[in-house]
């Protein structure tokens, strides 16, 4: 490899290398600058009060959809039901004296690899004249599109809202349970949403950097280098394709695609 195109190379490494660490600052700051001071007004919010106005659904759930039933009416009950029977989702009622309406907590657990991640919690707030939800407050992840999906779903239909969240908490939760058992990777770095990953790998004598672009389940592209060193011992950066095909397709099956 000619010392001009070894340097380009090296270049575009370095490129996508800080590309990937500035990405991740920027969100790193924007999720911490959104979340520290809504966090500990949320987790006040969402201890059971001691005297028993919180009802979880697993626990009794019949007095708590005899409650809602009582002040919501039918559809209400309907909705409840199915948020109940909803696996890894539960439903509780929130006491909050500094709500100005009713609010409802949603608790969201998945389950990765034999791995239970941390639950995350939503609460609405219903407006009493429409009967309408609105997200009140959430430790749901800023890169899941919970905005999105709010006004798509959750007052057409409160369980297929917690089941459509839940399944992108769950899509990111295995995507990095994946990516943290892979063979051959020495380190791992990525943006807040798991979408930009280097990977520093080690594959017989050599040594590797792998950059890919993800989306919720599967590596689109991929940029893979081998570190050589000439003989004068300066490194080199020389592009790997086989690999990079390896690299390409579904995140869960990507183990099986570098077994070698």
């Amino acid at each position: 490899m000619s010392s001009s195109s070894s340097s380009l190379e090296r270049y575009r490494v370095e490129a996508a290398s800080l590309h990937l660490e500035l990405s991740s600052l920027l969100r790193a700051r924007s999720r911490l600058a959104s979340r520290v001071a809504a966090r500990k007004e949320l987790n006040t919010r969402l201890l059971i009060p001691k005297h028993n106005t919180t009802e979880n659904l697993d626990i009794d759930g019949e007095n708590l959809l005899a409650h809602i039933t009582a002040k919501h009416g039918r559809q209400q009950e309907i909705q409840l039901q199915s948020l109940h029977r909803l696996a890894g989702a539960t439903a509780f009622a929130v006491d909050d004296p500094a709500a100005a309406k009713e609010l409802l907590g949603i608790r969201i657990e998945c389950f990765a690899l034999k791995k239970f991640g941390a639950p995350h919690y939503i609460i609405l707030s219903r407006e009493a004249k429409t009967g309408e939800y609105e997200i009140y407050q959430h430790t749901v992840p800023l890169h899941i599109p919970l905005s999105s999906l709010a006004r798509k779903y959750l007052n057409r239909d409160l369980a297929l809202f917690v089941r459509t969240v839940r399944r992108h908490i769950v899509w990111d939760l295995s995507k990095r349970a994946h990516l943290s058992c892979l063979p051959h990777v020495l380190e791992i770095e990525a943006d807040e949403a798991c979408e930009l990953i280097k990977l520093r790998l080690s594959i017989g004598e050599e040594e590797y950097f792998a950059y890919l672009r993800c989306d919720a389940a599967q590596i689109k592209s991929a940029h893979v280098v081998r570190v050589e060193r000439d003989d004068d011992g300066e490194e080199e950066s020389v592009r790997d394709r086989e690999i990079e095909k390896r690299m390409i397709g579904r995140v869960d099956e990507l183990r099986k695609r570098l077994a070698f």
